[in-house]
């Protein structure tokens, strides 16, 4: 019978999205939609995982074409579809870290996205701008910034300070995949903030997907 409510769930999808809606005390209200036979999640105005912005981190990882087995850090978990791509397209077999500070969001990784701690990952439900002066330095090759809180990204990510720590638990050589918006461009210290980047000395590429901006640094 379970096994004929999914499915009978599946077609349907196709014709009407169903959707769980939950309340978050950081991002608001947050809905789980089955949309043509896939899950995503929703913030109210921006898509937090498993729909557009998956696809937008995809094309970054495709580009930067990271080695599978550095330790991975990701600011910002999400539902963990940037962990899926990592896993099931990239093929990372490194440990991976990933700080969310949603508890809401956590559980939802979980239950309905099957995101869940193993050995090879470790899920921090933490402020990522508190934990991350706690890393151990030189840690990890690769760091992956998604850390908007619907269409607002935190001020945090302005201040040099931030950008201080994330150098210091990057391994030399390492590289960084930030997520930020076209229509909002992110100035560091008052900076550009692909300008500011090369002065810290990063290699900086910059690249428009849709309405959004990555930056692809390399330390």
């Amino acid at each position: 019978m379970n096994k004929l409510l999914t499915t009978l769930r599946y077609w349907v999808s196709y014709a009407l999205p169903l959707s769980r809606r939950i309340n978050s005390r950081y991002s608001g209200p947050l809905t789980v939609e089955l949309h043509r036979g896939r899950k995503v999640l929703n913030a109210q105005y921006a898509n937090y995982s498993y729909g557009p912005l998956q696809q937008i981190l995809r094309y970054g990882l495709f580009i930067m074409a990271p080695n599978p087995t550095v330790p991975v850090l990701v600011l910002g978990m999400g539902g963990g579809s940037v962990i899926d791509t990592l896993r099931r397209e990239r093929k990372h077999t490194g440990p991976i870290t990933a700080l969310e500070l949603d508890p809401a969001i956590v559980e939802l990784a979980a239950t309905e996205f099957d995101i869940r701690p193993d050995a090879q990952l470790h899920i921090v439900c933490a402020d990522a701008f508190a934990w991350l002066p706690t890393a151990p330095a030189a840690a990890y090759g690769l760091v992956i910034i998604d850390l908007f809180i619907d269409l607002t990204l935190p001020h945090q990510l302005s201040e040099a300070g931030f950008w201080q720590q994330l150098r210091r638990v990057l391994q030399p050589g390492g590289a960084v995949l930030l997520n930020t918006l076209v229509q909002a461009p992110l100035l560091i210290a008052g900076q550009p903030a692909p300008a500011y980047l090369t002065q810290q000395g990063f290699e900086v590429k910059d690249l428009e997907v849709e309405y959004n901006r990555l930056l692809i640094l390399r330390g």
